[in-house]
């Protein structure tokens, strides 16, 4: 018998968080700590007249923290991500505009009817 992930069916998405490898700098450990979301299916088929397949995958890994052990203690620095945070304030004006655009498309044609 194999272990159980052996045995079990693989998931086609899953969201994890982890810690990587610890860095000694100075007097301080610091170890990095991320979300890691994955997607992934895929379908096969053997044989001289059939021969397919398909794939999708994806994977993100998105920065959470920096766990920093010094002689006095630990504390987590939370890491802060301004790309994503200027990413979505694009996509609400974005959204923002084309409602606006839609809204005085539509009083412009009815004050022409």
């Amino acid at each position: 018998m194999g272990n159980d992930d052996q045995m079990t069916k693989p998931r086609p998405f899953w969201v994890r968080t982890v810690q990587g490898e610890p860095l000694h700098v100075s007097d301080k450990i610091l170890v990095p700590v991320a979300r890691i979301v994955t997607f992934g299916k895929g379908q096969g088929t053997v044989g001289s007249p059939a021969e397919s397949g398909w794939g999708v995958g994806f994977a993100r890994i998105t920065p959470l923290a920096v766990l920093e052990s010094t002689a006095e203690g630990q504390r987590r620095i939370a890491v802060q991500d301004m790309t994503a945070s200027a990413l979505r304030g694009m996509l609400a004006a974005a959204v923002a505009v084309t409602l606006l655009n839609t809204v005085l498309c539509r009083l412009v044609r009815r004050r022409a009817s």
